[in-house]
């Protein structure tokens, strides 16, 4: 007997999410690009997506950043990152960061440094001064023996973070590897990690990759 109910032929992505039809997709995006121009922001449609993440990107290590000012309103960054989280989603884009994915990628590089760094060690507040991960200000241990005879005692001496560059129809992966500096900057007391001249420098374009990488199992 006929219900006389419309068949559904919705699509649902491997998270699970239901995909826009393609002409919903392009009306999408075109509302989206109408919204940037009304900015005074002009973006092209195979645009649209980079541009997302790169905001995502500045968002995200400015949230790791200000998060350790006193009383620095942060909601900005927070809410941000949660909007663009949604619009991508809606549109059907790659995975996208939420502020607890960020801030669960800070909570693993805090405890990978943790392990690294053995039982006789010490917490230290450390900056990303260049490289894909410029301004980040993370926890990071760090053994209380120097690593060198012409070192000072400080957080581990290398950092090995994930990065990605491309858009959803395209995206690759890689590391970024980063040194820290002999000694803390004089005046804000942080130590500094700049790129290691002696490993490979990121691919042009690389963003930081805060979600678990897709050969883990994760939402990548």
């Amino acid at each position: 007997m006929s219900t006389n109910q419309p068949v559904s032929f919705q699509v649902y992505d491997h998270r699970g999410m239901p995909v826009p039809p393609t002409w919903g997709r392009y009306r999408q995006v075109d509302q989206v690009i109408n919204t940037f121009a009304a900015a005074g922001t002009i973006l092209e449609r195979d645009v649209v997506d980079l541009h997302l993440l790169e905001t995502v990107d500045k968002a995200a290590c400015s949230l790791l950043r200000d998060q350790w000012t006193d009383n620095f309103p942060i909601a900005a960054y927070t809410e941000l990152l949660t909007t663009i989280a949604a619009l991508r989603s809606v549109l059907g884009y790659a995975p996208t960061p939420t502020p607890r994915d960020v801030n669960a990628w800070a909570q693993g590089v805090r405890d990978a440094s943790a392990e690294a760094s053995g039982l006789n060690r010490d917490f230290h507040e450390v900056q990303i001064v260049e490289g894909p991960h410029r301004g980040a200000l993370l926890g990071v241990w760090g053994p209380k023996e120097a690593p060198a005879p012409d070192a000072l005692p400080g957080p581990i001496y290398r950092l090995e973070l994930a990065t990605e560059c491309g858009d959803s129809t395209d995206m690759t992966f890689g590391t970024a590897f980063y040194k820290r500096l002999k000694r803390p900057h004089p005046n804000s007391g942080r130590w500094e990690y700049m790129l290691d001249r002696e490993q490979p420098f990121p691919a042009e374009g690389s963003r930081p990759h805060f979600l678990p990488m897709p050969d883990q199992g994760g939402r990548a």
